[in-house]
């Protein structure tokens, strides 16, 4: 048995003592496609289209071999690199993802928001529509409670793999992968009952403005909506952020089309290796491509060629997975359509055959990472825990800093992004420049705006965009959360007026 290293040991226990504001464990927790217009006809100008300055590869729905290999790489820096505690980590929405919102956010170009059309369609709600969705969240919690619970048993096998080598019991795994197939189908089944109940309860005029919200999601940000009102409905902090989800998967299958919903982010089946602890811990600047080139050249050609063969498993197990996830849509939809051809045996058929299918991709993830595991030398570990401080805002670590090196590190987190001249703007030469001002860059509307407001680039406008992205400029494609520590958004600001 291979030992854990001591950045390992560290990074577990800065894990277990960090506070993940947008993320959730079990304890916290275009139109119809009858109508004149699609979505996906729109262009790619902010206002509803798809953008090609996104991470078309991760996002899109497309699952090549080679988008596969990039997050087997990916996956498995994040899950070698982190913790136990970092695995449990997860975002509103990851459970039951059936309903759209992986299409509408790149469709978008990032403009659109979870919590913004959440909130934007329950303040469109009568008071007989949000009584529909709070009825649903309290009929899925138990279930929900069930899948986390089921998910962590899961983890637990997997993580006594990789640190033991011992084989995963197969019995034992096919047991919790029928369970976490079905609970969060059955999550997935009150969610789609109450879209469709609410769907019926719909006027005219609420549809004229979800289609409006469709084309422009950056309209549900302009509206500053309060989050406390969905408070006031008497639910606890953990319900109340589901509450609002349930809302904002409700507008993206009532307003998107089948094709929507079969979209499913690079990554799954099989999101059990941490990935999206590094994405919240960094601000959501981590850039899987990024990190998954420098994983793999910090292995050797012997450990690369396990992420291949990995690959040549997955291709298939993530083909069959797709397909029976689109039988599963298609039978859901009809508690839109024709509710009394709706079977629940075979939906829970084919919910507990998805399970069975996620669970046989991450147990051959977690017997190539437990190969790899073995297989690293004391200064690939070096390397790998050196590329991971790239992404996590320690506040110690910064705090031990001088302004320039303070400076330069929260500059490399923003050049996860910001190198790519496809996915975000150059910041060279930024200070004191026009906003917006770049050729060839595709800015949103929002920032459009910005710059006819604000004009410049200054210290004062910089510290306000940087303390929060979205409130500074409502509709920006930047998912960035901002820097709350004033001291992090000084030494970034003068950091980057040496560059000019």
């Amino acid at each position: 048995m291979k030992l854990i290293p001591l950045q390992f040991a560290l990074l577990l226990l800065l894990s277990s003592l960090a506070l993940q504001e947008y993320s959730l464990s079990a304890q916290e927790r275009g139109f119809n496609e009858n109508s004149p217009k699609l979505m996906g006809q729109s262009k790619g100008n902010g206002k509803g289209g798809r953008s090609n300055n996104w991470n078309e590869s991760e996002y899109s729905g497309r699952h090549s071999a080679k988008d596969i290999e990039m997050a087997l790489y990916s996956k498995g820096f994040a899950w070698l690199s982190g913790s136990p505690a970092d695995n449990e980590k997860l975002s509103i929405g990851k459970n039951a993802q059936f309903f759209g919102f992986v299409a509408v956010r790149y469709q978008s170009g990032r403009v659109a928001k979870r919590g913004e059309l959440g909130r934007a369609f329950y303040e469109l709600a009568t008071p007989a529509q949000r009584a529909v969705m709070l009825e649903a969240v309290k009929a899925e919690a138990a279930p929900l409670a069930a899948w986390w619970e089921t998910r962590r048993k899961i983890l637990r096998m997997l993580e006594h793999h990789l640190y033991t080598g011992e084989a995963i019991d197969s019995e034992k795994t096919a047991t919790l992968a029928r369970d976490f197939g079905w609970l969060n189908a059955e999550v997935a089944l009150h969610e789609a009952r109450a879209y469709a109940a609410v769907e019926d309860l719909l006027t005219e005029e609420q549809w004229k403005t979800l289609r409006a919200l469709r084309e422009d999601p950056a309209l549900a940000a302009t509206a500053k909506r309060d989050r406390s009102r969905i408070r006031e409905e008497g639910l606890d902090r953990e319900l109340s952020a589901q509450y609002e989800d349930l809302f904002a998967k409700a507008f993206t299958w009532l307003t998107g089309t089948m094709a929507d919903n079969e979209v499913i982010p690079l990554g799954q089946p099989a999101q059990f290796f941490g990935f999206v602890s590094i994405r919240h811990k960094s601000g959501h600047g981590a850039n899987r491509g990024k990190i998954s080139k420098q994983f793999q050249q910090v292995l050797n050609a012997k450990q690369q060629s396990i992420v291949r063969k990995a690959t040549q498993e997955l291709v298939p197990i993530v083909s069959a997975f797709k397909a029976r996830r689109r039988e599963l849509l298609h039978e859901m939809d009809k508690l839109r359509k024709a509710p009394e051809t709706f079977s629940l045996e075979r939906y829970k058929s084919i919910a507990t055959d998805l399970g069975l299918l996620e669970i046989k991709a991450a147990i051959a993830e977690a017997e190539a990472y437990q190969k790899i595991r073995a297989s690293l030398s004391e200064k690939q570990d070096k390397a790998m825990m050196a590329i991971r401080s790239e992404y996590i805002l320690d506040s110690k670590t910064m705090e031990a800093m001088d302004t320039q090196q303070r400076g330069e590190a929260l500059y490399n987190l923003c050049q996860s992004c910001h190198a790519n001249p496809q996915l975000a703007p150059t910041l060279k030469n930024i200070f004191d420049s026009p906003i917006a001002n770049l050729r060839g860059y595709d800015y949103s509307d929002a920032m459009k705006q910005s710059a006819k407001e604000h004009r410049n680039w200054n210290e004062d406008t910089l510290d306000a965009f940087l303390a929060g992205p979205s409130t500074f400029t409502p509709g920006t494609k930047m998912g960035f959360q901002g820097l709350l520590n004033e001291a992090d958004r000084d030494a970034i600001i003068e950091y980057l007026k040496s560059l000019n």
